[in-house]
């Protein structure tokens, strides 16, 4: 027991296990951004064209997908803490494994790939989005048990942590290929950082996972709806809305800037940047709104300010010029304000939800909401091809508001 009473089963200070799990968040944004960094360079070396490009990427969240309910087993079979130190070492060993097959397929001289290599590279990819569930449901599942002897919302800012280092990788992303390091050595390199990681922060990972009284005799099982109750399909919900918003901003917010405001090729990702921008500031300090307004002020206020910004966007091409750009700038930083702190508010309301295990829990939200993110984005795409894409974000801020109407249902079971 701590010194008020609370049965802990922390063997140490609780700041070194939200730090230790912080870091492996950290570890895990810097691998995914080091893959995506790198794409441009493996579309070079393999002279793939946009769709053979698009083929190969879906090995990644076809993996991802495909990886969920082995990774809700292992999570229950094993424990969070053995999933996620597995997991750490394996993710950025893959990705090296990812750099090494055309390091090591490049004929003597330069020429062309052989064939073999990309299908490869492909099985090699798939397996990297297989490793990247593992590692995201464990340190989440890490990071809702130290949440819980918190006692207080800090989901947030682990989240943020993933955020920060996107963006740190990006510039190590952009520095290795500006000098020519190809990604084997690059990936090398992330490696090692993970090594270090495992190597000062395995200590600081919780032994048990956090399950309500009625969850733990409950066995391992690869279905991970198994036990949900509607306030999980809830927070799954409201996880779909946010990472499907978020979803359109990666893939069509340069499109809409371009074709709908006919900004310049060097403004057209200014949507995409201010929207990450805004997104990564905000999750530090979505933690604090939590703990002092309560999770439903905070869900409510996403949706708000998830659809303003899209309805910012749709309004901005009227105005033209300048006003235009930024109009639509500044909605995009509303959407990345947004859809920022949703997720995390979903994971954290795991931890205070009695009858699940936190771990499977967790899986069935996460899963809900990639589909969002993966499914939406086309479905965008299709519906902008029948009705044009201002209207597609018309609906699109709709489900914004929907998210907000929901979050009443967040309040008698998310009380931090």
């Amino acid at each position: 027991m701590d010194m008020s009473g609370k049965t802990t089963q922390l063997e140490a200070p609780r700041v070194r296990y939200r730090i230790a799990i912080g870091v492996f968040f950290f570890l895990q944004g810097f691998t995914f951004a080091s893959w995506a960094a790198r794409i441009p360079d493996f579309k070079e070396v393999f002279d793939l064209n946009e769709g053979q490009l698009g083929t190969l990427l879906l090995a990644f969240p076809l993996g991802q997908l495909l990886g969920v309910p082995l990774a809700g087993y292992l999570v229950e079979r094993f424990s969070s803490r053995r999933t996620l130190l597995s997991a750490a070492f394996l993710y950025p060993f893959t990705l090296t494994c990812l750099g090494l097959i055309p390091y090591l397929a490049m004929p003597a001289g330069g020429g062309t790939m052989p064939s073999w290599a990309l299908w490869v590279f492909g099985i090699v990819l798939f397996f990297l989005g297989v490793i990247a569930n593992l590692h995201n449901l464990s340190v989440n599942t890490q990071a809702v048990g130290v949440e819980k002897e918190y006692g207080r919302s800090i989901m947030a800012t682990f989240h943020g942590l993933w955020s920060l280092a996107g963006f740190a990788s990006g510039l190590v992303g952009s520095f290795m290929a500006s000098h020519s390091i190809v990604p084997f050595f690059h990936y090398a390199g992330v490696l090692g950082f993970g090594l270090l990681v495992l190597l000062c922060c395995h200590k600081y990972t919780l032994k048990q996972d956090l399950a309500s009284e009625t969850a733990k005799d409950d066995k391992p099982t690869f279905n991970i709806f198994k036990g949900m109750d509607t306030f999980v399909f809830l927070l799954g919900f409201l996880a779909f809305g946010s990472m499907l918003c978020e979803g359109t901003m990666y893939d069509w917010s340069a499109i809409y800037f371009d074709q709908e405001l006919g900004v310049d090729k060097e403004y057209i990702r200014f949507g995409y940047t201010a929207c990450m921008l805004a997104m990564a500031a905000y999750r530090f300090l979505a933690d604090g709104i939590v703990n002092r307004f309560g999770p439903v002020v905070i869900m409510r206020l996403s949706g708000l300010l998830t659809a303003a910004g899209f309805l910012a966007m749709v309004l901005a091409p009227s105005l033209g010029g300048a006003w235009a750009l930024g109009v639509a700038t500044a909605g995009s930083a509303l959407v990345g304000l947004g859809v920022s702190s949703v997720v995390p508010v979903c994971y954290g309301a795991v931890s205070r939800h009695k009858g699940v295990v936190a771990g499977r829990a967790i899986n069935a939200v996460s899963t809900i909401g990639f589909f969002g993110f993966v499914m939406g984005p086309p479905i965008i795409g299709h519906l902008a091809q029948w009705m044009g894409l201002r209207w597609v974000l018309v609906l699109v801020a709709l489900l914004g508001l929907s998210m907000l109407l929901s979050a009443g249902r967040l309040r008698e079971k998310t009380r931090v």
